[in-house]
């Protein structure tokens, strides 16, 4: 068995246990290829999608002024809504306050929207809207 091995370099003849070619003066160990290159990609995008999660959840608290999770309105709570309930009944399955958004009185007939910031993406939010006290219409955007 030789005591020997070729330089990948230079290609002179250096002892098989050398680091570093004494003619060459270049490091010979051996890397890890390209598995800490991936490594490190994929590091990075895990990194990547944590921190757009984290930017999202914190554009939409405020855009909401809401602290609390606990008070967005999920897309099951939304579907649960529906038309002739009173404001106190959607609160009460929304689990929070809504946040009154228009208000318009005419002749003894009263429209008020209220919004319910989502848990979904930065911005998702329900509307509902109460003509006298009773909810008429709904829409939404990017519930989850």
């Amino acid at each position: 068995m030789s005591e020997t091995k070729v330089c990948k370099f230079c290609q002179s003849e250096i002892p098989k246990k050398a680091k570093v070619c004494p003619n060459c003066k270049r490091t010979l160990k051996k890397g890890h290829g390209c598995l800490f290159s991936i490594l490190v990609f994929i590091i990075l995008i895990c990194i990547g999608i944590a921190a757009a999660l984290n930017t999202n959840d914190s554009i939409q608290k405020d855009i909401s002024g809401v602290s609390d999770k606990s008070e967005y309105i999920t897309m099951d709570e939304y579907n649960q809504i529906e038309t002739g309930m009173s404001y106190d009944e959607v609160v009460d399955i929304i689990g929070s306050n809504g946040e009154l958004s228009t208000k318009s009185e005419s002749n003894g007939y009263t429209i008020e929207i209220y919004t319910w910031y989502g848990n979904g993406t930065a911005g998702s939010n329900a509307n509902v809207t109460f003509e006298n006290g009773k909810a008429t219409t709904k829409a939404q955007v990017g519930l989850q």
